[in-house]
């Protein structure tokens, strides 16, 4: 890419290679800044490396005279802890890089396209790996060859302002640049993807003054212990590593979540020649890395999958683009927000679209005329993308940042621009435009949750949808129901009771039956056995779902008890109604039971009768008084059985 670029900027452009007279300060003499690294920690979003431009100030603070080529060799602070306009107010600040005493090394230099790591919370360290030495102005003050990659890990503690740095040649001995990177803050892992090796990279490197070495591998960084392992990708790359793509680190999806991998371009082993922006991955086809994996002994590389996305529009391979990453608030949809690039022939973008997951939908949000590659960008505070630096195309001596400040602000819900930063937005929203595609409202409910050819693996299906597993606990809701059903029905069987209590004493009496109105008692008995013990029969027997048969059951064993303990008691009312009823029967000549109801349902004797000649009238079977309920009805409401499978 920046190949002879020395000399077509001196011939052509007409830049001024060399340093003005004053001192160039990073902030106030800024006019671009490209290929960098950034990072948010602790409210404040720390720049380092990269190539800058730089313009002199007249005595008003007014840029004027030649563009400068240099170098961004400190590392800048913008604070995101109170709201700004980057027009008049925002803040940062310039933090001057240290030689660490422990290792007698010179401060960390300016390096472009490295990486920079945010750590766990609980560490106070930013770590920098990765990255090569520009030699497009090698007569800028501050300007260092590259130096032997032994403490190629370096670290800013935030908070006590020291620069530290960490020996991993024993795993990784090349220190690559141009490579995707990511992070898992809550593992402490950092990930660093392929990449390149060039004359910059290393002091004695032996590769030649335009070449680049593409390599294979993922660099697994442990900023917990400050170590590293060098993980094979010939599953995902095989003999064609790349370079300038972008990976995006995504949470909730398997068990530590995955690395989603897409674009850049690659070349085959070996071949060194720079052949500008080469083969182009298609942004159609997409890479997953199950960070779990690397638990499993079997897989000690990890596993990764492959993907085809689909969408209306599909965007065009690029390089330099920058991605970043927001979920629905109910998690239906994982959303990764691609922004700006360059492609082949010169085409810079200027255009943002969105990676649906687990649709892997493509949605273009808009596309306008001022491009910007070469750039970082990050999510904050819910709804906000901050970008930082880029350059709208080659031109550094014409084209100063219209975003004079080197950062931008959008609202990527209503995909507004604009200068001010809300440090309290609103919540994230998903775009109406993304809604459009995968289903759903601005707050999630996604309705197309798969691919639209299918997972190209059961293994990736999976991930994204874990079967559901076995035991699952009952819902509260369902357990309240059950409570709620068995306070109501012993109301309702405390009510038949007296009923039946209150139409025997009466006919006993030769009262006339007070139930007359309303129907005969047994007509009566029978609505409240279908209506209430019915349908508790039939949800015991038809229901599916085990936690509410167990709260309908237990409440059935409770009303029988509370029964139970009723019967018991003969010498109350009911006790003295049985044995009058019990002492009709001798005057048949037959003396039936004087214990409980419970033995006077005639379950010995069903064809019992007895006879009453005062009143013409007939008890024809006492067991009509605890007639067994007809077959039970099946709810009409009943649930049915969760699904197996569950979703984001």
């Amino acid at each position: 890419m920046y190949s002879s670029l020395n000399t077509v900027i001196t011939a052509l452009l007409g830049i001024a290679v060399a340093t003005s007279a004053q001192q160039l300060d990073p902030i106030k003499n800024m006019c671009t800044r490209f290929d960098h690294r950034s990072i948010i920690k602790n409210n404040t979003i720390y720049i380092d490396g990269g190539i800058q431009t730089f313009r002199d100030m007249d005595s008003k603070g007014n840029p004027k005279g030649n563009v400068t080529i240099g170098y961004n060799e400190n590392l800048i602070a913008v604070d995101l802890s109170q709201s700004w306009d980057w027009k008049t107010n925002i803040s940062q600040r310039v933090i001057p890089k240290k030689a660490n005493p422990r290792t007698g090394s010179t401060e960390p230099n300016g390096l472009v396209r490295g990486a920079l790591y945010h750590g766990m919370d609980a560490d106070d360290k930013i770590y920098m790996w990765g990255g090569t030495t520009s030699y497009l102005n090698t007569s800028f003050p501050g300007w260092e060859s590259p130096y032997v990659p032994i403490y190629s890990l370096w670290s800013y503690n935030v908070v006590s302002s020291t620069w530290d740095q960490y020996d991993l040649t024993l795993n990784v001995p090349h220190r690559p640049s141009s490579a995707s990177s990511a992070e898992v803050p809550e593992l402490g892992l950092a990930f660093y993807f392929n990449g390149e090796l060039d004359r910059g990279s290393e002091k004695d490197s032996g590769i030649g003054v335009n070449d680049k070495m593409f390599i294979p591998g993922m660099i697994m960084i442990d900023t917990q212990n400050q170590t590293a392992r060098n993980l094979s990708t010939n599953a995902v790359v095989g003999d064609l590593p790349r370079t300038r793509g972008e990976m995006q680190y995504v949470p909730g999806v398997g068990k530590k979540g995955i690395l989603v991998q897409i674009g850049g371009n690659q070349k085959r082993i070996g071949n060194v020649q720079d052949e500008g922006v080469g083969d182009l991955i298609p942004m159609d086809q997409i890479d997953i890395f199950d960070i779990a994996s690397l638990d499993d002994p079997s897989t000690p590389n990890g596993v990764w999958y492959k993907q085809k996305a689909s969408g209306t529009e599909i965007p065009g391979g690029r390089l330099d683009f920058c991605l970043f990453f927001a979920a629905a608030s109910d998690k239906s949809s994982r959303n990764i927000y691609l922004y700006g690039g360059r492609g082949a022939n010169n085409v810079f973008f200027d255009d943002m679209w969105v990676l649906s997951l687990p649709s892997f939908t493509w949605t273009k949000l808009y596309e306008g005329k001022s491009p910007r590659f070469g750039h970082t960008c990050h999510q904050v505070a819910e709804r906000t993308l901050l970008t930082v630096g880029g350059i709208v195309d080659f031109n550094y001596s014409g084209n100063c940042d219209w975003e004079f400040k080197g950062v931008g602000v959008m609202d990527i819900s209503t995909l507004t621009w604009g200068s001010v930063f809300d440090a309290n937005p609103k919540a994230y929203e998903v775009p109406g435009v993304v809604y459009k595609d995968i289903g759903g409202t601005g707050i999630g409910n996604a309705t197309k949750t798969v691919p639209t050819a299918g997972y190209s693996s059961s293994a990736l299906a999976a991930l994204f949808h874990p079967p559901q597993p076995k035991g699952k606990k009952v819902q509260p809701g369902i357990i309240a129901g059950a409570i709620v059903g068995a306070i109501v029905l012993i109301g309702l069987i405390a009510a038949a009771i007296y009923l039946q209590r209150h139409r025997i004493r009466r006919f006993l009496n030769g009262e006339p039956d007070a139930t007359a109105e309303i129907g005969e008692s047994r007509e009566v008995k029978e609505i409240m056995d279908r209506e209430v013990i019915g349908e508790l029969d039939g949800q015991d027997k038809r229901s599916t779902h085990g936690g509410f048969l167990a709260g309908w059951r237990e409440s059935k064993r409770g009303i029988r008890g509370k029964i139970a303990e009723l019967d018991v008691n003969k010498n109350g009312r009911i006790g003295d109604e049985r044995d009058n009823v019990a002492e009709l029967g001798t005057e048949t000549g037959e003396r039936r039971n004087t214990g409980p109801i419970a033995e006077l349902d005639a379950k010995n004797d069903p064809q019992f009768a007895v006879e009453l000649d005062a009143k013409s009238k007939s008890l024809t079977n006492v067991n009509e008084m605890e007639a067994s309920p007809p077959p039970p009805v099946a709810l009409k409401d009943a649930k049915k059985p969760p699904e197996e499978g569950t979703f984001f």
